[in-house]
């Protein structure tokens, strides 16, 4: 039902519908951190498996925003895995908005992969590029690679929330 469903939004938007494509082709942010739902946060792995579904179809960060107060209210405070999950799919959602496919970042750098159909603003990546050789490159027409130090889990949250604005 999901090819079909793209199938059919791609011909109304006059495209050609891409039926090659992966069915989870969804934008994938991997910062190598725990960003989960603990197990003594939620302790029932069917309710678990579907919070994380509810997360991952949610189309807006306001929809974002009422999902984690819904989590507030019925399970606690967010622990720190489940806080960086939330502030993970804020990421993906802005990152979906651009057209970027994938991100991946560590403490020392990393990079972003954009889909060949994106909003990113090509003058603002060749000022980045261009400005700082040492902090940003391309590596092809669709990879920008990055370095910086981001030692903690919230300077690298920062960081790529920076990036991606930047790109914008």
């Amino acid at each position: 039902m999901e090819l079909l469903e793209r199938a059919v939004a791609a011909l109304k938007s006059g495209k050609q519908p891409d039926l090659e494509r992966p069915m989870d082709s969804g934008v994938e942010v991997d910062l190598h951190l725990p960003v989960l739902i603990p197990e003594d946060y939620v302790p029932d792995v069917h309710l678990r498996l579907v919070l994380y579904k509810r997360i991952a179809g949610t189309q807006s960060r306001e929809d974002l925003d009422e999902l984690r107060a819904e989590f507030i209210d019925r399970f606690g405070p967010l622990p720190q895995p489940a806080q960086s999950l939330f502030r993970s799919a804020q990421i993906k959602l802005r990152a979906a908005e651009l057209g970027i496919r994938k991100i991946d970042a560590g403490a020392t750098g990393g990079y972003v992969v954009f889909d060949e159909q994106n909003k990113i603003d090509a003058k603002r990546v060749m000022k980045l590029v261009q400005g700082k050789p040492k902090d940003y490159r391309l590596d092809g027409p669709l990879k920008l690679r990055f370095m910086h130090d981001a030692r903690t889990e919230e300077n690298l949250f920062t960081r790529i929330e920076l990036l991606v604005e930047l790109l914008a």
